[in-house]
């Protein structure tokens, strides 16, 4: 729909406000090829799989609940062989519909409080996140301390630590390794 990479969507958007039902058109065919796509890496051997939304964010509220959520909810629906992690990255305004989605695990980005997030999804699910990974830009120590404070935050049940989005090209080995020292190290 863009034609290329963009900072702004203003395509995409345009498409999902002048063209609503083609765009759902679209988005089931896409929905329908991503649980095949999934079904596939099952039967490929994936013990787990997560469903990534990186541009979640980029919808507002009501956009998301009409154009994002019933799809991700489909495809969590259709593939139930293996558990699936849920990652809508800065829709922390549906947290509480994430919670009734029919997968085990929610990821969080580093915006999305860890107890917050737990009260609107609930204690069943699990969480998993959320340290910014810009974090691993900084000092041994910081990332260590940074480290500890976000798994304070999430408590001692049903978290997988993780950072709150993916790694950056640039971010050296060793600052990854401290990372998960320190996931390693927590009591």
């Amino acid at each position: 729909v863009e034609g290329s990479g963009s900072k702004t969507f203003s395509n995409a958007k345009k498409f999902l406000y002048t063209q609503p039902e083609t765009a759902k058109k679209l988005l089931d065919m896409i929905t329908e090829s991503t649980i095949q796509y999934l079904k596939a890496q099952v039967e490929a051997g994936a013990d787990m799989l997560q469903l990534f939304d990186s541009w979640a964010g980029i919808l507002s509220p009501d956009q998301y609940r009409e154009f994002a959520l019933p799809y991700i909810s489909r495809i969590c629906d259709a593939v139930q062989e293996v558990p699936m992690t849920v990652f809508a990255k800065g829709a922390y305004f549906v947290r509480r519909e994430m919670g009734v989605l029919n997968c085990n695990t929610i990821g969080l980005d580093w915006n999305m409080d860890p107890v917050e997030s737990r009260e609107m999804i609930g204690p069943e699910k699990v969480l998993q996140g959320n340290l910014d990974p810009c974090v691993l830009y900084a000092s041994f120590d910081f990332i260590e301390k940074e480290t500890a404070k976000m798994l304070k935050s999430f408590g001692k049940t049903k978290h997988i630590a993780n950072l709150g989005h993916g790694l950056y090209p640039d971010i050296e080995p060793d600052k990854v390794k401290c990372f998960i020292q320190a996931v390693k190290s927590f009591r």
